[in-house]
């Protein structure tokens, strides 16, 4: 298996590639997303959404289990 490498600074391996919390917070002080990025360079390859806030859910449809047949 290869090793993952950093577009902008050429650095490779996993251990480079590292998480950190936003600043950002709730009010319950909980981050609100997290970016992952290179260590060595800063580039960032994604950011993860911690707290998702839905406004209206909808109605929602609970469907039974369907039994197959053995």
């Amino acid at each position: 298996m290869s090793e993952p490498k950093c577009p902008d600074c050429g650095v490779r391996g996993i251990d480079h590639i590292v998480s950190a919390e936003s600043a950002e917070r709730s009010k319950h002080k909980s981050p609100w997303f997290h970016v992952i990025h290179c260590n060595e360079c800063g580039h960032v390859y994604n950011t993860i959404a911690k707290d998702v806030f839905v406004r209206n859910r909808g109605t929602q449809v609970i469907l039974p289990e369907r039994k197959r047949d053995a």
